[in-house]
């Protein structure tokens, strides 16, 4: 398991160490809630050219509207509409942008693959049986959205981790390699019961789906929770709203925006990005490797709280390293290493995940997951320093890593 996450939509690279990248949605449906965005059969290649002008290294072919309300399309209309499109984009754009097609239909997405398509968006979550094994069967990358009878139809991150994590469970079986999955917590009103308030728990807590360990889209651009809170019934009025939820979004981890509007979004984009900072990782040293992938609490800016109520200064010290909870993942130990590290953190309070196979000594790299306190993961590196084999560049390496978290170059 490796926590920095990585992945591909065709021979585009994102994730953790690569920009954030811009999917540019081309809509080739009329009925779609944003009625600007229709690109009819003699505007998609100018569409198309523009996005990738502006910024968009990936476009989105849709030709079906999923917004409530919105008729059902025929399979035979979906093909009149999309595949003359697709021929188009591929024909003129081949080598210049990765082409994905949105589509809920595995036989739709079967000859969008066959002609060159190198990704399948299906907002359905693998609804149609036969979509995931279409895409392995043409080794295509995929993005899952989050959906369960109907797309869209999970309000709440719980159940929205746990369904995405199911689904990747499901594509693996199929064949799809996990590297070409990306996830989307299907943000919007796709359903009744779905409101402005779920949108926004979505957005907010959209780094939960690093758990997944797969990149994650996100779809926020010009929709109605966005015109529900600044009261823009119409899409067109949405654009500055959409910017600081695709803003926000970036910041909590997304690595792919899908937008109606590459060229406003770019700055944007950048721009959280770039306060997002690259991840905590120290370099590695001898195989090893550590990542900071959760922390919370500062133990020196606890010490201000803690002087606040009238505790004394050492009895602050103590407690600011209590109050700050640090999850980190160590890569390349050996199962004798791994054992180690689990007891040291167990005799401390804290715990420590490790294989099976550490248990039963195998051989070969292992990974370990740190749960606990700055003051229990202090006592760690302070007692692997003295322990043989490996273990104290671990100490070394989580060192580190560690002080990167304030370190000015991960940002810039």
């Amino acid at each position: 398991m490796n926590l920095t996450i990585e992945g591909l939509i065709g021979n585009i690279r994102l994730g953790d160490l690569h920009p954030v990248r811009v999917m540019g949605v081309i809509n080739l449906s009329r009925e779609s809630f944003y009625e600007e965005s229709f690109a009819g059969q003699d505007a998609v290649l100018e569409r198309a050219l523009s996005s990738v002008r502006e910024g968009a290294k990936i476009l989105d072919l849709g030709a079906v509207s999923t917004a409530p309300g919105s008729p059902d399309i025929p399979e035979d209309e979906e093909r009149r509409r999309l595949f003359p499109a697709l021929e188009m984009v591929l024909d003129d754009l081949a080598g210049e942008v990765v082409v994905s097609v949105d589509t809920q239909r595995a036989k739709v997405a079967d000859e969008a693959l066959s002609m060159g398509a190198a990704c399948i968006n299906d907002v359905s979550g693998l609804l149609d049986p036969d979509m995931a094994p279409t895409v392995a069967d043409h080794d295509g990358s995929l993005i899952i959205m989050a959906s369960k009878e109907r797309p869209g139809d999970l309000l709440e991150m719980r159940e929205i981790v746990a369904s995405l994590g199911n689904r990747l469970k499901d594509a693996g079986k199929a064949g799809v390699s996990t590297e070409k999955v990306t996830v989307d917590p299907g943000i919007g009103h796709w359903t009744p019961p779905k409101g402005p308030g779920h949108d926004l728990g979505i957005l907010d807590g959209l780094s939960r789906l690093r758990v997944l360990n797969r990149p994650v889209m996100a779809a926020v651009s010009r929709k109605s929770f966005i015109g529900a809170i600044l009261k823009r019934p119409d899409p067109a009025e949405r654009l500055q709203g959409s910017l600081a939820a695709t803003a926000v979004a970036v910041y909590n981890g997304a690595h792919l925006v899908r937008t109606h509007d590459v060229s406003g979004s770019m700055e944007t984009i950048r721009m959280a990005e770039a306060i997002r900072g690259r991840p905590p990782i120290s370099g590695s040293d001898g195989g090893i490797e550590v990542e900071v992938f959760d922390h919370s609490g500062h133990p020196q800016d606890l010490l201000w709280a803690f002087a606040r109520l009238g505790v004394g200064e050492a009895g602050a010290r103590a407690l600011g390293l209590k109050g700050s909870f640090q999850a980190l993942s160590i890569r390349g130990v050996t199962s004798p290493e791994a054992t180690v590290i689990k007891q040291e953190m167990l005799a401390r309070g804290g715990d420590a995940a490790i294989p099976m196979g550490a248990l039963r000594c195998d051989p070969g790299d292992m990974e370990v997951l740190v749960l606990g306190t700055a003051a229990q993961v202090r006592g760690l590196v302070k007692n692997l320093k003295g322990q043989p084999f490996n273990l104290p560049t671990v100490a070394g390496a989580i060192e580190e890593a560690l002080e990167k978290l304030d370190d000015p170059k991960r940002y810039w």
